[in-house]
């Protein structure tokens, strides 16, 4: 099994290239960090944002193939 997930620092979709953002979060279990791609530093900020109304848990990353 996989220690680690490795993502694009950029990617490109459709002709536009995507970069790769970091956020910090705080819990009373300690500070964590995630990742999502967005096209510019608006657009990124604006997907915060979205984020925070609208996120749900979705489950488990598991590796495929097992």
């Amino acid at each position: 099994m996989s220690d680690k997930v490795e993502l694009p620092i950029s990617c490109i979709v459709k002709g536009i290239q995507w970069s790769l953002y970091t956020f910090q979060f705080k819990t009373p279990d300690g500070e964590f960090c995630g990742y999502f791609h967005a096209i510019s530093d608006e657009h990124a900020a604006a997907m915060l944002g979205e984020m925070k109304e609208t996120a749900e848990l979705k489950g488990r990353m598991v590796e495929a193939g097992l």
